[in-house]
């Protein structure tokens, strides 16, 4: 009898809409792991918007707390969404089953510090100022065309909203003027632009080359498909496409610079210093090594270079807090402490000679 009555409960709740479709789903998604090659494209779709099914501190992907309780109340102190749990849990599971255990996010292999060395240069408007007249890739103007002063005017507000931030208008009314004058160049690079600074580097490298098809020896251009190779960790290509630039400009100090943080990072430590050396002197190169081998774990190779470069220049406040730092993780901590202490008198006195030019200035 207690078996019977055990055996209606779970009739009613199988009937209920909720736990049925959860079953629904859980099958459907076990008969899709059986087929050839359904995995990985669920997998890529799924992992894509993992996210959105994400409840009470499951968390995936780099910024979130992965410290969070599965079943911890929010911040209002309200509990959990015990349904809301159950119907992503599927979803969950099995974005993490396709997902895999190779990290992808090609976006986690650049940081801030490259970020802030090898700067990409959007724009550089083609229109000369006067209303109604377009420069040439050759410098001459003419009378724009109706399509082209719509496209040059979607560029400027396209420009406007880059600078603000908004990324994903910008890309809207760069689409629309590209569609309006299709040998748009500018549009095209400012376009690739935000796709890099979104990371969608592939897109922005396929909107590059669109914008080197029409103006090939645009060293702007070449410098930025460069940088964005090397953000996705495409080395090789970064090196190929920062050589086709120093054939235009052999004096871009920037390019030389870049080209040498990708030798560096592909492990070709004399080709990265020569470089270095063209673009910011034997210190320089010195300092930029240090970077490059601390940032591949070879802290002895960094500290080596460091020391090279505060000898050099005994004031050098780069090298003083990049030496001190790698004391630290060294277990050198007398060294450090030595070096800190150098590097907080040196800046205080920076801070007052600062303080004193502007007061010198407002008078």
């Amino acid at each position: 009898m207690a078996n019977k009555k055990k055996g209606n409960e779970w009739l009613r709740l199988l009937r209920q809409p909720m736990v049925l479709s959860v079953l629904v789903l859980s099958v459907a998604f076990a008969t899709a792991m059986a087929i050839p090659g359904v995995r990985h494209n669920l997998g890529t779709k799924l992992d894509a918007g993992a996210n959105l099914f994400l409840f009470d501190g499951d968390v995936e992907g780099e910024g979130e707390s992965a410290d969070a309780a599965p079943n911890s109340a929010d911040p209002n102190g309200k509990k959990p969404n015990r349904i809301k749990r159950i119907v992503g849990a599927p979803v969950r599971l099995f974005a993490r089953l396709f997902k895999g255990g190779k990290d992808n996010d090609v976006a986690r292999k650049s940081n801030d510090k490259d970020a802030g060395r090898m700067k990409i240069v959007p724009v550089n408007r083609t229109i000369n100022g006067v209303p109604g007249e377009m420069a040439d890739t050759n410098g001459t103007t003419r009378e724009a065309s109706t399509a082209e002063a719509a496209a040059q005017n979607l560029f400027d507000e396209a420009v406007a909203l880059h600078d603000k931030g908004r990324l994903d208008g910008a890309i809207e009314k760069l689409v629309a003027a590209t569609v309006l004058q299709s040998n748009f160049a500018e549009a095209f690079n400012l376009l690739a632009v935000c796709h890099d600074e979104k990371g969608d580097y592939k897109a922005a490298q396929e909107e590059y080359k669109k914008a080197l098809k029409l103006d090939s020896s645009n060293a702007r251009f070449l410098n930025n498909i460069g940088y964005s190779y090397y953000l996705s960790g495409d080395n090789g290509n970064a090196v190929k496409w920062y050589n086709k630039g120093l054939k235009v400009t052999p004096n871009d100090r920037r390019m030389h610079n870049n080209i040498g943080l990708a030798y560096g990072r592909k492990g070709d430590y004399d080709k990265a210093r020569d470089h270095f050396k063209i673009a910011v002197g034997d210190t320089g190169a010195n300092l930029n090594l240090g970077y490059v081998y601390s940032q591949q774990g070879k802290f002895d190779q960094a500290i080596k270079h460091y020391e090279a470069a505060l000898q050099a220049q005994p004031n050098s406040m780069p090298a003083l807090s990049n030496l001190a730092q790698l004391y630290e993780r060294t277990g050198r901590l007398r060294e450090a402490a030595s070096l800190n202490e150098q590097y907080k008198k040196l800046n205080t006195a920076a801070r007052q000679k600062d303080q004193t030019a502007d007061q010198d200035q407002d008078q």
